[in-house]
């Protein structure tokens, strides 16, 4: 089922934020990925799941081919100069792809 996401996904690219400390002192690091998938917004009726003051907030979905992305739960990466927050990870590798649920994170936006 390596084939599921063919003719729907593009190019794209993340960047990947890490923070941790290195002698008491925060360091930031930043990877790039590069990788085959698919960004969409949230459907109206996913929306509707999320408590009533989340509902305006920026949330998408990346699906992408088993292997390529690898993020986790609480990952922060940045796509078009804007700050996202990882927040869930569905794996349907079976048929060849993760889903990633992400919101656009304002707090520390930069």
């Amino acid at each position: 089922m390596s084939s599921t996401l063919t003719g729907w996904e593009v190019p794209l690219t993340l960047v990947k934020i890490t923070q941790s400390i290195v002698e008491g002192d925060a360091v930031k690091t930043e990877t790039k990925i590069n990788f085959m998938g698919v960004w969409q917004p949230l459907r109206d009726e996913q929306l509707q799941f999320k408590p009533e003051g989340q509902r305006s907030w920026e949330w998408v979905w990346i699906h992408a081919k088993s292997g390529t992305l690898n993020l986790k739960t609480q990952d922060k990466v940045l796509f078009n100069s804007k700050r996202y927050k990882v927040m869930s990870v569905k794996d349907y590798s079976l048929n060849g792809f993760i889903e990633y649920e992400l919101v656009r994170d304002y707090e520390n936006n930069e």
